[in-house]
């Protein structure tokens, strides 16, 4: 019987131009397939069908709220493309320049769209972390159970502020939010690993996707990597990168145990996304 394929937990899914146009430069300098095959829209089918194609068997969707840096993925967008299956699970993202609190945004997305969990992006869109307005729905989210994921680390796209993409400044809402799963993608790339590291030592409610990272250093980045295997997630960062399957077989190249490297790949995935 043919093994269960990767969960991929982060996936940008939307037309090219929903990007700002330096992202889109990007994409089609680091994934042109994906304007050859997605730029008149996304389609469920042709998404699902390029996922199988990677050996993927299901895919986290984030939506985003970055207008001045990468773009806008609204959350509607994200819920009607992930209808229909349990293979696609959409993620909300929360605008805090909307007329509406991060608290009225939790409830419309949950309890109307089905949303799943939240991508926040502060770098992007240039807010703290730790913003006040934000702690309701932090609340909201422990309460629920749904994961809280947090870009981390630099960015390449212009508008980006790096100062709010620390991983040290999720320090005190993991610290408040002890039962919030706590997402750090791309583990505070590139020099701030250690805090990263050091972030999963104290926390447990905090997790690390390793899209955007380079797969074959995670053992001499994080040398606990197999002893911390419940706390790290596969992702893809797709369609920033056009070979999600290569990512696949690069953490199988690792050389981890059998049950470290299927927990990366999809049972932590499984356990933040099912639990509840």
């Amino acid at each position: 019987m043919k093994a269960p394929g990767a969960i991929d937990f982060h996936v940008h899914a939307a037309p090219p131009g929903n990007f700002t146009p330096w992202v889109r430069e990007y994409f089609r300098k680091n994934n042109p397939g994906f304007f050859d095959r997605f730029s008149s829209g996304v389609r469920r089918d042709d998404l699902l069908t390029y996922l199988d194609s990677q050996g993927v068997e299901k895919a986290v969707l984030l939506s985003e709220y970055a207008p001045k840096t990468s773009g806008v993925i609204p959350n509607e967008f994200t819920a009607e493309l992930c209808r229909g299956t349990d293979r696609l699970i959409p993620f909300g993202a929360v605008d805090l320049d909307s007329h509406e609190s991060p608290e009225e945004q939790f409830e419309k997305a949950v309890g109307t769209l089905g949303i799943r969990g939240f991508k926040m992006l502060p770098s992007y869109a240039r807010y703290w972390p730790g913003d006040e307005r934000l702690y309701p729905f932090y609340a909201l989210a422990q309460g629920a159970g749904l994961p809280v994921m947090f870009h981390t680390g630099t960015s390449l796209f212009r508008g980006s502020r790096v100062k709010y993409a620390d991983p040290l400044l999720l320090d005190e809402i993991a610290d408040e939010f002890r039962d919030l799963p706590i997402v750090m993608s791309h583990g505070g790339r590139p020099f701030w690993y250690d805090r990263a590291r050091w972030m999963l030592s104290r926390h447990p409610n905090v997790y690390i996707d390793v899209a955007g990272m380079p797969i074959e250093k995670l053992p001499s980045l994080f040398p606990n990597l197999a002893a911390k295997a419940d706390r790290f997630l596969f992702g893809s960062d797709w369609p920033g990168t056009g070979d999600v399957g290569a990512h696949i077989g690069a953490v199988r190249s690792l050389g981890l145990p059998a049950e470290a490297e299927e927990k990366i790949l999809r049972g932590n995935a499984e356990r933040l996304l099912y639990s509840t």
